[in-house]
C-alpha cells in the first residue's frame, strides 16, 4: 500500500449436418460431420475435457460452448529456466523484453514438460487416398498470429510443422498426431476472442474436403482466499530486483530484516501461520525496500483437462499496472520490484504477464495525483458462488480518473469468467478495496462471509471501554461519518451484484481518520486511524490473520477489537491468528498498510474444482456473443 504521491471476431463455426457439397472455385469440397462415412476426413480435439482423444470428441468438435469445447494452455512458462534476467551485454532487460520471454516465444517445444502444454490434435487416418493426395492445415485468420501447429512422434518431442503445413498422402493414411500451442492469453477480444479453428484440407485429385476443430485458449483465473496457502510471499528488503537478476536469488533463504519492526513482523506472521497448521510456509521476495507484496503482482490460473480427468494448472503471475510517479521510462515503466515475478519466481509451471497502457509511460503528473488505484492491492476476488462458480473479481474505482490501467481491466474482463465489478472506493487516501474489505470460509449455506470494517462498532466499543478521547478528535469524527457512508455504498453494491445479505457479512471494529492533502485532486478522503482488521488474509485453513488492532484493553485486559473480532469470526467457524504490524506496515508513510498489503499468497490450486464442470453459473461463451 503506497503513499498516496506515489465481439466477437471469429466466423461462425461449421455445423454438423450430413455431408454437404458445395462450390469452391470449381471444385467440389466435401464437408463431413460426425456423422459421416468412415474415410472422411476427420479432425479430432478433446471436445468433450476428458483430457484424451477418442470417438467421443467427435460430436460438436467444430463448435465451442460453456459444456463442450476444447481447450488449449497459453503457454507462458518458462519449462526449461531458460529465460535470461539480463542482457547479452550484462545490462538489465527492459520491462517488454523480460515479460517477452516464454516457451510461447520460440519455435521448438523446450522438454517433455512442455509439451505438456499443448493441446493434442489428431488426424484420422485415411487409407484410400489416391498417390498424389496432400492435406493442409491452417489456423483461422484472427488467431494465426497467437497459435503454433506441431507433429508429435511417439518416443520424441514435437516438431514445428512449418509454415506452409502440408502433410504428404503416406502421412494422411497412417493418421497424425498434432499439438496447438496457444502463444498467449486473451488480451483484446477486439484483436483475438481466444477462439482458435484448425481447419484440415485434403485434395484428392479434384476431390477437396475438410474437417475443422474448435478450441478456446483457456482463462485466466484469479485465486481467491478460501483457497488453501501454499507459500506465503513477502518482502526481502535488503535485496533489489536488480541484485536478484545479476547474482541470483535464492527465495527459500530467510532474509535479513532490515526496516523498523521488520523482525517482529516476520517472527509474529511465523507463528500465526504456524497457528493455521502452516509451518515454514515463508517465500523471499527481492524488492529493495518496496515493502507492499499484494502491490507486485496478483496470483491466478490456467487450467485444462489433463488425463485420467486430472486437470493441468500453470500458475499465473499477473504484475501489477501501476506506472510509477518517480522514474518511470519507456523501457522501465512499471513498479520495479514487480520484475521479481519474472526473474525468481517464473519458471517451470509458473508464468508471469504483464499488461499496461503505454499511453500513461511518463505521465508522472497524473501517477502522482491519482495514486496507486492500478496496484494489485486493489483487487480482489470474492469466493465462488452458484451464480459465479470460479468467483468474482472486484476492484476499486471511481469510474474516472480514480481507476486502474483500462487496459488491466480490459484483460480480466476478456477472460469472461470472473466478471470484474468496480466498487466505489474514491472515499479512501489509496483507494484500495482491501482497506475494508476481505473474505473468510463460513459455516453458513453460501460457505463464506465478507470481513467488512464497522466505524460504528468500532466507535461504540472504544465508549463503552471508556477511551473517547480518540473519537474526540475532529479528523476521526468526519472520517468515520465519510467511511461509513462509503462503505454502506459498497454494500449495496455487493448485495445487489453478488446476493450478500446480512449473514453474509462479519462485521469488525474500525476507526478512520479524515486526511487533508493540499494540492491533491481527491478531498474528503480516509485512512485507517487503527490497524485494519478487515485487512487481513485469510489462510485456507479456517484461520484468519489479522493485524493487532491497538484499541484499548477492556475490563479481562483483553484488546476490546481483538475481543469482538474474535467472538464474530467464531461464530461462523473461524479463528483469528494475531500479527504484529504496527511498524512494518501500519505506520509506514501517509497512510499506511496491513498485512493484506504487505504479503502475497501462492495458493493450493489443487483446492479448485475445474471452472468448466459447472452445472450453474453465467455463460463463458455462446454461439449469439
Amino acid at each position: 500500500m503506497p503513499n498516496i504521491a506515489s465481439t466477437r471476431s471469429a466466423s461462425r463455426p461449421l455445423r454438423a449436418t450430413a455431408i454437404a457439397v458445395v462450390t469452391l472455385a470449381g471444385t467440389a469440397v466435401h464437408l463431413p460431420s460426425a456423422n459421416a462415412a468412415p474415410h472422411a476426413v476427420t479432425l479430432i480435439a478433446d471436445t468433450n475435457r476428458d483430457g484424451r482423444l477418442s470417438d467421443a470428441d467427435l460430436p460438436g468438435r467444430g463448435s465451442w460452448s460453456d459444456g463442450r469445447g476444447a481447450l488449449v494452455m497459453p503457454n507462458l512458462d518458462d519449462s526449461a529456466d531458460r529465460c535470461p534476467t539480463l542482457g547479452d551485454n550484462g545490462s538489465r532487460l527492459g520491462d517488454d523484453a523480460l515479460a517477452a520471454c516464454n516457451d510461447a516465444a520460440d519455435e521448438q517445444v523446450n522438454g517433455a514438460r512442455d509439451a505438456l502444454d499443448l493441446a493434442p490434435l489428431r488426424l484420422a487416418a485415411l487409407p484410400k487416398l489416391g498417390p498424389g493426395a496432400y492435406g493442409r492445415i491452417s489456423v483461422n485468420h484472427t488467431a494465426a498470429p497467437y497459435t503454433r501447429l506441431f507433429r508429435r512422434h511417439e518416443g520424441g518431442l514435437p516438431t514445428p510443422l512449418g509454415t506452409d503445413a502440408r502433410l504428404t498422402a503416406d502421412e494422411l493414411r497412417s493418421g497424425v498426431d498434432l499439438a496447438l500451442e496457444a502463444r498467449d492469453l486473451v488480451r483484446d477480444p477486439k484483436v483475438f476472442d481466444g477462439l482458435i479453428d484448425v481447419t484440415l484440407e485434403v485434395v484428392d485429385g479434384d476431390r477437396v474436403t475438410r474437417d475443422t476443430a474448435r478450441l478456446r485458449v483457456a482463462p485466466l483465473i484469479l485465486t481467491h482466499d478460501l483457497l488453501p496457502v501454499d507459500r506465503m510471499v513477502i518482502s526481502d528488503n535488503s535485496t533489489t530486483p536488480e541484485s536478484a537478476e545479476r547474482h541470483g536469488h535464492d527465495p527459500d533463504v530467510p532474509a535479513r530484516p532490515v526496516e523498523k519492526g521488520e523482525k517482529t513482523f516476520r517472527g509474529r506472521l511465523r507463528a500465526a501461520l504456524a497457528e493455521a497448521g502452516l509451518n515454514d510456509r515463508l517465500l523471499e521476495y527481492p524488492t529493495g525496500g518496496d515493502r507492499w507484496m499484494r502491490d507486485q503482482f496478483i496470483t491466478g490460473y490456467f487450467e485444462v483437462p489433463g488425463p485420467a480427468g486430472t486437470p493441468r494448472r500453470m500458475r499465473v503471475l499477473l504484475r501489477s499496472s501501476d506506472v510509477m510517479p518517480e522514474g518511470s521510462t519507456r523501457a522501465f515503466p512499471l513498479r520495479d520490484a514487480g520484475r521479481s515475478a519474472f526473474t525468481v519466481l517464473r519458471g517451470p509451471g509458473t508464468a508471469a504477464v504483464q499488461q499496461y497502457d503505454t499511453g500513461r509511460v511518463g505521465d508522472s503528473e497524473r501517477s502522482k495525483l491519482w495514486g496507486s488505484f492500478s496496484s494489485t492491492g486493489n483487487f480482489l476476488v470474492a469466493p465462488p458462488d452458484k451464480r459465479f462458480p470460479a468467483g468474482r473479481v472486484l476492484y476499486g474505482s471511481d469510474g474516472g480518473q480514480a481507476a486502474p490501467d483500462p487496459t488491466f481491466t480490459q484483460l480480466l474482463q476478456a477472460q469472461r469468467e470472473q466478471s470484474p465489478l468496480a466498487v466505489d472506493t474514491s472515499w479512501l487516501a489509496v483507494g484500495h478495496i482491501d482497506e475494508f474489505l476481505s473474505f473468510v470460509p463460513a459455516d453458513t449455506e453460501r460457505g463464506w462471509a465478507a470481513v467488512v470494517a464497522d466505524p460504528a462498532l468500532g466507535t461504540d466499543l472504544l465508549r463503552k471501554a471508556g477511551a473517547s478521547g480518540l473519537l474526540r478528535e475532529k479528523s476521526v469524527l468526519e472520517g468515520n461519518h465519510l467511511a461509513t457512508a462509503g462503505i454502506d455504498r459498497a454494500l449495496d453494491l455487493l448485495a445487489d451484484q453478488l446476493g450478500l445479505s446480512n449473514q453474509d457479512i462479519v462485521r469488525v471494529p474500525a476507526i478512520f481518520t479524515r486526511l487533508e492533502v493540499p494540492g491533491y485532486p481527491r478531498q474528503d478522503i480516509v485512512a485507517n486511524r487503527l490497524p485494519a482488521i478487515a485487512n487481513g488474509v485469510a489462510t485456507g485453513t479456517r484461520t484468519y490473520l489479522a493485524p493487532a488492532p491497538h484499541s484499548h484493553a477492556g475490563p479481562d485486559g483483553r484488546d476490546v477489537f481483538e475481543r469482538a473480532t474474535e467472538t464474530a469470526l467464531s461464530a461462523i467457524g473461524t479463528r483469528v491468528a494475531w500479527v504484529e504490524d504496527w511498524d512494518y506496515a501500519h505506520a509506514v508513510g501517509t497512510v499506511g498498510g496491513e498485512i493484506h498489503c504487505v504479503t502475497n499468497a501462492l495458493r493450493d490450486l489443487s483446492a479448485a474444482p475445474p471452472y468448466w464442470r459447472r452445472t450453474t453459473g453465467t455463460p463463458l461463451l455462446s454461439e449469439t456473443d
